[in-house]
């Protein structure tokens, strides 16, 4: 269990050790100690799902499945998906728009593809745009 903690301790913290017992509100000496020992007791491993709710207890306490719980997994996954298709909301259309409000993210490629086409042509539109005010003040200086 000690090794699971420290790979959690990597996770939580980057590794520091001093930050995450003060964290937890351990000493850091407490916390080297059942990082060092055989057995963690239970009131530290309720500490630590208290701490962090994203812990999985039964990785922790079993070495069973994965580290974060798995709501943590699918909330991670949908933000991040959120994420990605955020930049293509000034090229959707209104019922496009209206399906990723009601959190519905499931877009096929063809949708993407035409998403980053529309996205380009307005890159490009914009880039004339500029080229062209550019070239008439150059245009205006010389007069």
């Amino acid at each position: 269990m000690n090794t699971r903690l420290s790979q959690f301790i990597d996770y939580a913290t980057g590794g520091n050790r001093a930050e995450f017992a003060r964290i937890v509100g351990w000493s850091p000496q407490y916390l080297n100690t059942m990082l060092k020992g055989e057995r963690i007791g239970l009131n530290p491993i309720v500490t630590l799902l208290d701490k962090f709710p994203e812990l999985n207890a039964r990785w922790i306490l079993l070495g069973e499945g994965a580290m974060l719980a798995p709501s943590v997994d699918a909330m991670k996954q949908h933000l991040f998906r959120l994420l990605e298709i955020e930049r293509y909301l000034p090229v959707m259309t209104a019922e496009e728009q209206q399906r990723v409000v009601a959190g519905d993210l499931n877009f096929d490629e063809a949708t993407f593809v035409k998403w980053n086409s529309l996205l380009a042509a307005q890159i490009a539109e914009r880039e004339a745009r500029f080229a062209a005010a550019y070239a008439r003040q150059k245009s205006l200086k010389k007069e």
